[in-house]
């Protein structure tokens, strides 16, 4: 069944990483070089599960269990491996416990296949404005990463999140302080109806008649389009990214639901009202999928939140832009230390793969 696309009403429900998983109408026009249909060099690192919350989440963690640990959440179809490792690393050297992971549906946490993916019916009933009947929304979500930490034995923890991650995280503050030390919010939203579309709309189609380099080529081409004026990736660059992701997990319905999700889960104007916690509001000046404006205004209902524009960063943190968020960041929990976690059961090790 070709899924649908969600142009929500004033919100860009895309996610950091629709550009792993959505793709342009069009047909690919760029052939893929043979050199990367092969896969890519790469450094792997343990993954480890945590059966919590009626599913599986697939993590992993990095730096000493008893520093401050610091939550990554990914964005919509996103998996762990989009949080970079340079950006990773850039904390653990800096004293910090940092736990990246799959959200549910997505990379190796698991998938709701018996579900379905959302159709015509489903954006029917949104422009109604009936309930979409989703089987599960961000709560859900925000709640898996709350139980994940539950898992590590974590009591507090440093939120960071970037799109749909942002949307999870500001809902994990909201409904969770006592377990948020600080909350950063990276090019996301409050989801309010009233906030402007960005000017690229991402798709959700059927891939069913792609192969594997098509589907790989056309992520390419729209991750160039919302890469923002300041990076500098190649054609080339970005093909190999979206190799390693295909490669890894290639499931549309995952985001399709995950996006059902966030469409069924309504804004969070009154609920960011709510939230008194240390807050870093991030978003690039040149974010064509989610607006300046909704991180703008994400900041404006957060009480004594920070807000910081990054120039010329678009929905992907560009390797201008990364050492400038992490010094924000730094910053804040610099100032917000918490109380030393208990021993981890798990020792990260690294692997080499090619």
């Amino acid at each position: 069944m070709k899924r649908v696309v969600f142009a929500v009403i004033g919100l860009t429900v895309a996610a950091y990483f629709s550009v792993q998983w959505g793709h342009s109408s069009s047909s690919p026009s760029v052939a893929l070089p043979a050199e990367t249909l092969e896969l890519v060099r790469h450094t792997e690192y343990p993954t480890y599960y945590a059966h919590v919350n009626g599913v599986r989440i697939a993590y992993q963690e990095f730096g000493k269990p008893q520093d401050d640990a610091v939550l990554l959440v990914m964005g919509l179809g996103g998996q762990l491996i989009h949080w970079e490792d340079s950006f990773v690393f850039s904390l653990v050297e800096q004293g910090y416990r940092v736990i990246r992971f799959d959200n549910r549906d997505s990379g190796w946490s698991s998938k709701f296949h018996q579900q379905g993916a959302p159709g015509a019916f489903t954006l029917l009933k949104y422009k109604l404005g009936l309930p979409l009947g989703a089987p599960y929304r961000l709560d859900d979500m925000a709640d898996d990463a709350i139980a994940l930490l539950d898992h590590l034995g974590i009591e507090q923890a440093h939120i960071a999140g970037i799109s749909m991650g942002g949307m999870i995280a500001q809902l994990m503050a909201a409904h969770h302080p006592e377990r948020v030390t600080t909350l950063t919010s990276i090019m996301s939203t409050s989801s309010d109806p009233d906030l402007p579309s960005g000017t690229l709309q991402p798709s959700l189609e059927n891939l069913d008649g792609m192969s594997r380099t098509e589907v790989i080529v056309s992520r390419a081409q729209f991750a160039q389009q919302i890469d923002g004026d300041v990076a500098e990736l190649s054609t080339q660059a970005w093909q190999q990214r979206m190799t390693r992701s295909y490669d890894r997990a290639h499931y549309p319905d995952g985001t399709a639901r995950q996006l059902w999700a966030i469409a069924d889960s309504g804004d969070r104007v009154d609920l960011l009202k709510q939230i008194k916690l240390p807050t870093l509001v991030v978003h690039g000046t040149a974010d064509n999928l989610i607006p300046l404006q909704a991180g703008q205004h994400t900041a404006e209902l957060i009480t004594d939140s920070k807000f910081v524009a990054l120039e010329g960063m678009g929905h992907f943190i560009d390797s201008q832009n990364e050492p400038l968020l992490i010094d924000e960041m730094l910053d804040l929990y610099a100032q917000h230390s918490v109380v030393k976690q208990p021993e981890s059961h798990a020792a990260p090790a690294v692997l080499s793969m090619r």
